[in-house]
Order: structure tokens, then C-alpha cells, then sequence
């Protein structure tokens, strides 16, 4: 599988209680569609991820994860990255995409200058940018 197969769909956080629970920070629009996707992957290693019980409290989403019973467990799993297959995701309409798609494709300026193509899509908290990388082989943001 390529990377553009594993979508990025959310990473844990900090345990939450004394029973296995974890928060997690989601990256798809809401929690509703984060429980749609229904298979999940733990980091690079793509090994399976079960969640027993997913909860929003309050603005924070709490799971509870399949071999976590206690907090020891569910530090085990802070940081770690969590993937879905872009198979799962709903099919889009006409004229809609997922910034996902973007990457490989061509980046020109209102006047149709060439500026690079699309590498990656980042979010450092504030918001998607766009690494386009340029014929220099040189990286920006847009």
C-alpha cells in the first residue's frame, strides 16, 4: 500500500483515569465521522487498533482501547499515530474532494506560473498548509 492509502485520522493523547481510557485528538471534522471510518492502525507499524468505546466530553473525545485496563497501559499509547484505509472514508460528490487528493497535484499563480506541486498537507494547529515543493527543489507553505 502507498502512503496516500493511510490517512492520518487522529493521535492520542494523555491517559484519562485509572481504567485504560485515552484522550484522543481527532482530525476529521466530527467525532461522528471519526466512528464511521471503523477500522483503525496504530502508527507506522499499521499494526490493528480496536476501540471498545469512544465518548466526547465536554471538547474532549475519550476512548477506550482493547488491551488497555489500566493508566500504564493507556500511557503506552500517548503519542502514538493513529490511520485509517482511504477506502474507508464516504465516497465524495461532484466537485468535492479530501485535502488528502491534493498531494501530487500541480500548484500555478493567477497568471498560470508554474509554482511546484503539492508534497505533503501539515497542520501544526492553526490550520491545513499546503508544502508545495518548486522546480529548485525547494520547500514552502502555502
Amino acid at each position: 500500500m502507498k502512503k496516500k492509502d493511510y490517512i492520518h485520522v487522529g493521535t492520542f493523547g494523555q491517559p484519562q483515569g485509572l481504567k485504560g481510557e485515552i484522550k484522543i485528538n481527532i482530525f476529521t471534522v466530527s467525532l461522528e465521522s471519526f466512528k464511521i471510518l471503523k477500522s483503525y492502525f496504530i502508527d507506522k507499524n499499521k499494526s490493528i487498533l480496536i476501540i471498545k468505546k469512544i465518548k466526547q466530553v465536554g471538547k474532549k473525545i475519550i476512548a477506550s482501547i482493547e488491551n488497555s485496563k489500566d493508566r500504564d497501559e493507556a500511557l503506552s499509547f500517548k503519542g502514538k499515530q493513529i490511520f485509517t484505509l482511504r477506502e474507508n472514508f464516504p465516497k465524495t460528490k461532484n466537485n468535492e474532494f479530501y485535502v488528502i487528493d491534493l498531494i501530487g497535484s500541480k500548484v500555478v499563480d493567477l497568471k498560470e506560473n508554474y509554482l511546484g506541486k503539492v508534497e505533503d498537507i501539515k497542520n501544526f494547529g492553526a490550520g491545513d498548509l499546503l508544502e508545495i515543493n518548486n522546480l529548485n527543489k525547494n520547500n514552502f507553505y502555502i
